[in-house]
């Protein structure tokens, strides 16, 4: 466990699972593709509007409607404190309350006679 204080974000949650390219997941990065930071000067009722506002941004980032190798939004996990969060559905409204963090696994490659074996940690 961290000494580092918890800083509250959103993981959107998607169709594909595991991602269809693992190779993807390594270049471009899984955070980077599902994790969405908070404004935290903002209160904590808006969290949701941001965590839909940064949807859009990276649907739109990467093209369309999915995200790649990890495929269509199917909610969105906001984490809000170690232990506590909520999921929303695409419409904002709050489907679970959570009494646990989702995170995002490292990814790692390795080779070994000219192969590329890649992971994602869970």
């Amino acid at each position: 466990m961290s000494d580092d204080p918890f800083i509250p974000y959103a993981v959107i949650e998607t169709a594909n699972w595991p991602p269809t390219s693992m190779l993807t997941i390594w270049a471009i990065g899984a955070a980077k593709l599902k994790r969405i930071d908070l404004d935290l000067s903002q209160p904590e009722d808006t969290f949701i509007e941001q965590a839909l506002k940064g949807l859009q941004v990276k649907l739109a980032q990467y093209g369309g409607n999915e995200l790649p190798s990890f495929g269509r939004p199917v909610s969105i996990v906001i984490n809000l404190e170690p232990n506590r969060g909520i999921r929303i559905g695409l419409d904002g409204t709050i489907l679970d309350k959570l009494d646990w963090t989702m995170t995002i696994g490292p990814a790692s490659m390795s080779s070994s006679d000219r192969r590329a074996g890649i992971r994602i940690a869970d």
